[in-house]
Order: structure tokens, then C-alpha cells, then sequence
């Protein structure tokens, strides 16, 4: 009866490659014997039964890190503890994974809508809206909101200029706030914090979506228009939420939502 084969032997009767068993050597998770003369390798029994549960363990995908200290284990609890902690640790990943998945569609449905909306005027309901950071200025800070940018919190919501109508008419920028909308602050893991941070209530607005590369002044004439075409009593209030930007032939084009607030 054969009681000693090679790494081939090994690798077709499990199924698996000899990298894959040079790798777990490397790592020191198995031993084979070494011929003295060749130096080919030689798995005994006991050896291609801990190649089996290593390769079980593999396609579990628990690392390597992981599997030698499952070897290491003499108990049963021992080796359910352990599958308890990869257990807990793919019910994070898999909440990871669906807050990834619910932000990925909502900014598909998002570019949608902007598309649909570009240079055209509706009435949308504007969500309540959560006010992360603040400044009295639109002049982009940049130090001042490195953190922001920088934080999990940033793929969340949009910068937002507060737009005020002068005696002449026209709209200037006089503030910028890094808001989070309703549907998406529920996906956050600040949404018990709702309370304490300030917020707008929702109402009901005149839309539409803007290409600009001013930030400062904005074109609302036809807006205007349009509100006083249709009979619809607009505030001297506006908000314009940066959502994205195209390259358009050598310059950068910058898209807005604009919600011009109905009173």
C-alpha cells in the first residue's frame, strides 16, 4: 500500500495546485518529508489530511493568518470561537457592502435625474436637510474642510452655496454648508445624532440643474421667468448643491441643483 506520495499526487487527488501547497509549506503550515538524495517532497497521511482541512478552510476564505491558528486549536470551542469571530466579522462586511450598494444607487438615480433635469424647470420636493459644516462665506477653505473631505461622512452629501437675491435681482452666493439629505443621512452612522445637528426642514421647490464655472454669481433670469410665467410665488432664497463635473472640451464644467424655494 502507498503511504508516501508527491506533491503531484497531492495536488490532483485534492484537486488543488502545487503552488497552492508550496504556499502552505512556505507558511509552515504543513511538513512534508524530504528526500535526502532528490529533495523531492513526500506527504505521508497525516500531512494530506491537514492539506484537506487547510483547503476546506480556504474555500471558507479564511486566511492564512487565520488557518494557522485554527491548527492550533485542540478543542472544539476553541475552533467555534473562532468561526463565531469570522462570522461577526462578514455580517460587518455584508452591512458595509449594502450601505456601499445603496449609495452606488442612489448617485446612479441621482446622475439620472440630473440628466433628465438639465436646463429644465419642475417642481421638486427638496428633503429635509442636515447641516454638517458651516461658514459665513462662500470661499472654498480648503485647510478649513481638509477633515471633511477627508472623512467617510464626505460620500454622503454635497456642498451647498446659499444664494441671496440682491435689489437688482441677482443671485451671489453668501454661504457655503456641507449638507446630507434625509434619504441618505438614514444610511449614515450618525443617525441617531440627527438631533443635535442644525437642519432645514423640506419644502416644496422650483428645480432645475446648471452648468457653471462661477461659483460666485448665478444666471437666474430664466428661472425667474419660467416662476413668473406660471404663476408660482418664489422666495429670494435659493440653494445650489454641487453634485458633479464634466470635462467639456478644455475647461471643467461644474453641475448645480438648484432649489429655488416656493412660498
Amino acid at each position: 500500500m502507498k503511504t508516501q506520495y508527491t506533491i503531484h499526487d497531492v495536488a490532483a487527488l485534492l484537486d488543488i495546485s502545487t503552488d497552492a501547497i508550496r504556499l502552505y509549506e512556505k507558511e509552515g503550515l504543513v511538513t512534508p518529508l524530504r528526500d535526502p538524495v532528490n529533495g523531492y517532497r513526500y506527504y505521508q497521511f497525516d500531512q494530506i489530511h491537514r492539506i484537506m482541512g487547510i483547503s476546506l478552510y480556504r474555500q471558507l476564505d479564511v486566511g492564512i493568518a487565520e488557518i494557522r491558528e485554527l491548527l492550533e486549536d485542540d478543542s472544539f470551542p476553541d475552533v467555534c470561537d473562532h468561526f463565531a469571530h469570522y462570522i461577526e466579522e462578514s455580517e460587518q462586511e455584508i452591512t458595509r457592502l449594502n450601505t456601499r450598494m445603496e449609495k452606488l444607487r442612489f448617485m446612479k438615480a441621482h446622475l439620472e435625474s440630473l440628466n433628465e433635469g438639465l436646463d429644465k424647470y419642475q417642481i421638486h420636493i427638496l428633503p429635509k436637510c442636515y447641516i454638517v459644516y458651516h461658514q459665513d462665506h462662500a470661499l472654498h477653505l480648503y485647510k478649513e474642510i481638509q477633515k471633511l473631505i477627508t472623512s467617510p461622512i464626505f460620500s454622503f452629501g454635497n456642498f451647498c452655496y446659499r444664494l441671496q437675491q440682491d435689489e437688482a435681482g441677482q443671485f451671489t452666493s453668501k454661504e457655503l454648508e456641507f449638507i446630507i439629505r434625509e434619504p441618505m443621512f438614514e444610511l449614515t452612522p450618525w443617525e441617531k445624532a440627527a438631533s443635535s445637528l442644525p437642519s432645514r426642514e423640506s419644502c416644496q421647490c422650483l428645480y432645475t440643474v446648471k452648468c457653471t464655472s462661477d461659483f460666485s454669481t448665478w444666471d437666474m433670469q430664466e428661472m425667474l421667468d419660467y416662476a413668473r410665467e406660471n404663476h408660482i410665488q418664489c422666495d429670494n432664497t435659493a440653494y445650489a448643491f454641487y453634485v458633479y463635473s464634466l470635462m467639456q472640451e478644455d475647461i471643467i464644467g461644474d453641475y448645480y441643483e438648484i432649489f429655488l424655494p416656493i412660498l
